[in-house]
């Protein structure tokens, strides 16, 4: 720092020569290993085991695991399947990049969901060309009638998927109250119903939408 007294060391020259050696028999300098950050969502992650089922990777976004976070994340989730894209991580909110894989080509690389929903409400997923190497603009119409037919209106899957409101009530229910009582994997294993793909993602996101709705109004009513 200027103003201050700088400090030689007598061995300065064979240090540096000895780093110099090291580069160049290959090692770099490293760092110091940072303390592992404990979030919320590493702690449900490690506690549950995602890699017990490839459906877990959907289930906790590196956001705090909220009941309005979730339910985003459902009609996140709900809307990448109508627009040809299959997450291949959790959500991590509307400005972080998200792995996503293209349906239309298989390509894999990161988006902004704020991007794909659109800008101002106008629903319009942008860029328009998907991303660098996609399948043709024309061809987009087309490739997207073709998976929408795989959408459901009703659940089809051995687990469960909630397709009403009061059915989504009551699994939100159930994971706040096991967040309340900071049981993680029971939190996760409820989460499990909201995010996993289904075929009725569509009908899930609306009726969890509505669910939560429904609940907030209750508890705002519930303090007049």
């Amino acid at each position: 720092m200027p103003g201050q007294l700088m400090k030689r060391f007598a061995d300065r020259h064979q240090a540096a020569a000895h780093l110099m050696t090291l580069i160049d028999q290959g090692h770099r300098p490293t760092a110091p290993a940072s303390e592992p950050v404990h979030s919320p969502a590493g702690r449900m992650r490690a506690i549950v085991g995602l890699r017990a089922t490839r459906t877990y990777a959907y289930l906790l976004p590196d956001l705090r695991p909220t009941l309005p976070n979730l339910v985003r994340a459902a009609e996140a989730m709900s809307r990448l399947a109508q627009l040809g894209w299959v997450p291949l991580e959790g959500y991590p909110g509307a400005d972080q990049p998200w792995l996503m894989e293209c349906r239309l080509c298989g390509w894999k690389g990161h988006r902004f969901w704020s991007h794909l929903r659109g800008r101002n409400g106008d629903g319009i997923p942008r860029p328009i060309t998907r991303h660098p190497g996609c399948i043709p603009v024309k061809e987009h119409p087309l490739a997207l009638i073709n998976l929408a037919a795989e959408r459901k209106h009703d659940c089809p899957c051995e687990f469960p998927h909630p397709t009403t409101v009061d059915a989504s009530q009551a699994v939100l229910n159930q994971i706040q109250e096991a967040l309340d009582a900071g049981a993680a994997m029971g939190a996760a294993l409820h989460t499990r119903a909201i995010l996993e793909p289904c075929p009725a993602a569509s009908r899930r996101a609306l009726v969890l939408r509505a669910a939560l709705d429904r609940r907030t109004n209750r508890r705002k009513n519930a303090s007049k």
